[in-house]
């Protein structure tokens, strides 16, 4: 008999088993027949063609008539040359991918690959989220861009500006289009706040307005992962776009957050498709022995559940646990805890994939011996995640305290010796968390100083809320380079 140490039920386990059982166990089930074997996911640019698009921005050194005129671009010249840029890439680097266009103005239209003409939604059929999804999840599916590479081209290259901003269900029909296949990608590109009634983002000085419009993003963040559908989020720099209530579809299911000047629009775009997709219907569990619990998870049970969606390689998930108090002195009879990680997901060749990831950490009353087994750089990585995601949940006050605690702890584990030569990587570090560390905890004083009760990420400029996206998926290449100055 073996007596499992998360749920404490008893199982019969032949001898062979236990012989083949290990820290990391990998399970694979085939596809179905008929899946198919390479990456057929659709590529879909939902870009502003709004009024505010015709503002202009400077060329530096541009060459004018004698050499010393200055030169303007609008910001729709600058999102059709960034298009087009980006769909020669493709077209030389992936000429199979499936690319999509939908604009937004007051007016949402959907030109598919750029081979029909557009389907143009308007008035009160932007006012129904039901019929908006419908009509995303009954489009055809994109040609390849080797077939559509000139039409696509031709549709770009005819935008004009026009009308209002209807971002909201333009959003709603791009993820729904983009959810007929998991691992596929929405950029959204916008210079300007969604104005119009679905998920308005202008009119939100009443709460109940604002609430809704947020709810409104929160749900299109749930569908776009529940589909394994990856949103990027780019506004144009130089406006305020509520990025606090936009960021959340890319924060939720992967993609980017950033604020980009018009002339490198080309490159923004060139680093989303450069995230390559290795899984999607990715879900995580967690356990831990009944003793132990998650902390800053509004719960205090031994299982964590976590729905990823899509990842890449960079993807890095931390958690932080701690042992109930009434439990420590029974915790301090075991020499070691186990840790297990299920993980369930669908590679991009069809196979669904069950792979356990089981550890058992050794227990010590020992402070020093604590400190020096703590791995320095995941819990860097995991301060920033932790308190990047208190501050857009809202909870300021919290966000700031837990990270001034940890860095306390990081600050006792810099003295020993080992971590000697990494000062330099520190110092980075401290920076990078400047926006918790000093920006966040001054907005928090002056949330209490006014005494408001709105919500607290209401008042996150674009710039905050950008700071703050971007630390929560602090990842890899931030370990790897702490790794390289510690070796």
């Amino acid at each position: 008999m073996w007596r499992c140490v998360f749920c404490g039920s008893e199982n019969t386990l032949k001898e062979t088993q236990n012989e083949h059982m290990s820290e990391d166990q990998l399970f694979l089930k085939d596809p179905p027949p008929g899946s198919p074997c390479e990456d057929d996911s659709i590529l879909i640019f939902c870009v502003d063609i709004s009024g505010s698009m015709s503002v202009t921005s400077e060329i530096e050194n541009g060459p004018g008539l004698n050499g010393n005129h200055a030169v303007y671009v609008t910001r729709m010249e600058a999102l059709k040359s960034g298009l087009l840029q980006c769909l020669s890439y493709l077209y030389e680097q992936q000429p199979k991918k499936r690319v999509a266009l939908i604009t937004f103005s007051d007016q949402v239209k959907i030109y598919g690959d750029g081979t029909t003409g557009p389907q143009i939604l308007n008035d009160t059929e932007l006012l129904d989220p039901d019929y908006l999804r419908s009509h995303g999840e009954n489009q055809p599916m994109p040609r390849r861009l080797e077939e559509t590479m000139n039409a696509l081209r031709s549709k770009i290259e005819c935008l004009t500006e026009m009308g209002a901003t209807a971002l909201g269900p333009a959003a709603l029909v791009s993820i729904a289009m983009a959810a007929q296949k998991p691992g596929s990608k929405v950029i959204i590109c916008t210079d300007g706040r969604a104005n119009t009634d679905l998920g308005n983002l202008e009119d939100i000085a009443e709460e109940h307005l604002y609430h809704s419009s947020r709810l409104f993003y929160n749900n299109l963040a749930d569908l776009a992962l529940q589909h394994s559908v990856v949103v990027s989020v780019l506004t144009i720099e130089g406006t305020d776009c509520r990025l606090p209530e936009l960021g959340q579809m890319a924060d939720r299911t992967g993609g980017k957050v950033n604020i980009v000047h018009p002339l490198k629009l080309a490159q923004e775009f060139h680093s989303i498709l450069e995230e390559e997709i290795i899984a999607t219907d990715v879900k995580v569990k967690v356990y831990l022995p009944n003793y132990m619990y998650f902390v800053h998870e509004g719960h205090t049970d031994s299982i964590l559940e976590r729905t990823i969606g899509s990842t890449t390689h960079d993807t890095v998930l931390t958690v932080e646990f701690n042992v109930h108090s009434s439990k420590i002195q029974d915790v301090l009879r075991h020499s070691q805890l186990p840790v297990q990680v299920h993980m369930t997901y669908a590679l991009l060749d069809g196979k669904r994939a069950h792979r356990i990831l089981s550890h058992k950490r050794p227990v010590t009353n020992d402070s020093s011996a604590a400190l020096e087994a703590i791995n320095l750089s995941v819990l860097q990585i995991h301060i920033a995640q932790i308190s990047a995601h208190l501050a857009i949940e809202g909870r300021v006050d919290e966000a700031t305290r837990v990270a001034l605690q940890l860095k306390e702890l990081i600050a006792l584990i810099m003295k020993h010796e080992k971590y000697e030569l990494c000062e330099e990587g520190y110092e980075d570090w401290e920076n990078s968390m400047s926006p918790i560390y000093e920006d966040l905890q001054s907005y928090g004083n002056s949330i209490k100083r006014r005494n408001e009760e709105a919500p607290a990420v209401k008042g996150f400029t674009d710039e905050m809320a950008k700071m703050m996206f971007h630390l929560k998926k602090a990842k890899n290449r931030v370990m790897k380079k702490l790794k390289h100055q510690s070796g």
